[in-house]
């Protein structure tokens, strides 16, 4: 019974998880696990090495099949958004010492994906309605993408034609988690005397850098870039959900490493 429990969620503990990994490359983990699924789905049951494995080998056919039914329902409907809903903030009015954007990746050829792109262009937009008169913009190190964020929404600031007095974008290698790159930030304001701040991120996102910025001392104002209508209806359902499961999850471990 718990051998087929077992292999039965697997598949579901592989969908929800994968994402969550930082250090391994997810695209390694997935072509591990499905070597894996093909060979422990397919092969008879007779030549399974172990007496666990041939007990399970139903019940994981059977898990792989729910999870491909899951994903055509997460695809199909836009789930993950009313995941997302629960954790938007309303958007602050105030003015605050300085905008904040926190950065969202760069594709492999150093060009701004959505979420980046939707960011800097929301502080942008705080920036010159007079918020603040100061714009930040974080970005993150990748160890196998490196630096190609920065230059990335570097190239942003530019079409978006922000002066250059008015902005400086964060670049360092200990930028790698909304936790670091809450801790470089107090690091970086404190030299400036800045506290309140208008913390600029995607919905999803907000709540959570809220109360990691927050824990760190940080009078924080949250802007997030989107509104509630957007957050439900994601160009990518499946990413929407991901998103979610995401900050989700993270929220849990943040709460038990006391980052919150």
């Amino acid at each position: 019974m718990i051998c087929n429990l077992f292999f039965l969620i697997l598949p579901t503990v592989f969908l929800l998880f994968f994402q969550q990994l930082h250090r391994v490359p997810t695209c390694i983990f997935c072509v591990i696990y499905v070597v894996f699924a093909i060979y422990f789905a397919f092969v008879k049951n007779e030549k399974l090495p172990l007496v666990f494995l041939k007990k399970g080998q139903n019940a994981f056919i059977k898990g792989n099949v729910i999870v491909f039914a899951l994903i055509l329902l997460l695809m199909a409907f836009p789930i993950g958004g009313y995941m997302n809903v629960p954790l938007v903030v309303p958007h602050s009015q105030e003015k605050a010492d300085a905008v904040l954007v926190l950065a969202s990746g760069a594709t492999f050829a150093g060009d701004p994906n959505l979420a980046t792109y939707q960011r800097v262009l929301h502080g942008a937009r705080l920036l010159k309605s007079g918020q603040a008169k100061h714009l930040y913009i974080s970005t993150g190190f990748n160890k196998i993408t490196g630096f190609n964020e920065f230059y990335a929404v570097a190239s942003l600031t530019q079409i978006l034609e922000i002066p250059k007095d008015k902005v400086t974008i964060f670049k360092s290698n200990e930028i790698t988690t909304t936790a670091t790159e809450a801790l470089y930030a107090k690091k970086f304001f404190d030299t400036k005397g800045i506290n309140k701040i208008l913390l600029t991120t995607s919905n999803a996102h907000i709540y959570r850098s809220c109360l990691t910025f927050e824990k760190l001392g940080f009078t924080v104002l949250p802007a997030p870039s989107q509104n509630k209508y957007t957050t439900i209806y994601s160009d990518n359902n499946l990413s929407a959900f991901r998103a979610s499961m995401h900050e989700w999850i993270g929220l849990v471990w943040y709460y038990l490493r006391g980052r919150i």
